[in-house]
């Protein structure tokens, strides 16, 4: 199975990344898609990134576009009905650990967030066809 691009809110007064339901009652803060860092700056072929399409769970693969470069940091993902949408893996600073309680994500020594390169897209996506990315918050179960 491939890594998961997680959805995590910064808590400021922490320093640290926490899941939207880990953080304290009336603090917002918005969500970013982070994945797990690599030590030696090389990424995976692909991650899961969940989606919901019209009001459907999916589960969708973000892949590293220059196949043979382990270092890249342009992935996309292919959607059947929405085209494709294009992200760009930017390192966090790895003093910024995940603050919370799931013990998936304890391990995990640094984050690379991924950034979107048409954001005027992913919104006419979401106004036009309710399609957006969820991440994952290791609940599925819970949906």
């Amino acid at each position: 199975m491939n890594s998961p691009v997680y959805y995590l809110s910064f808590y400021n007064e922490g320093g640290g990344f926490l899941f939207p339901d880990e953080l304290p009652s009336n603090y917002y803060s918005p969500g970013l898609f982070l994945i797990e860092s690599s030590h030696d700056g090389t990424y995976p072929y692909a991650f899961s990134f969940d989606a919901m399409d019209n009001g459907k769970r999916v589960s969708l693969k973000l892949v590293r576009a220059d196949e043979g470069n382990p270092k890249s940091t342009l992935y996309v993902v292919r959607t059947e009905h929405y085209g494709s949408f294009w992200f760009n893996l930017e390192v966090v600073n790895p003093a910024l650990p995940y603050l919370g309680s799931r013990p998936q994500l304890k391990q995990i020594s640094g984050f690379s967030m991924a950034v979107t390169t048409d954001s005027s897209k992913l919104e006419r996506a979401c106004h036009n066809f309710d399609f957006y990315f969820i991440g994952s918050t290791l609940l599925e179960n819970d949906l």
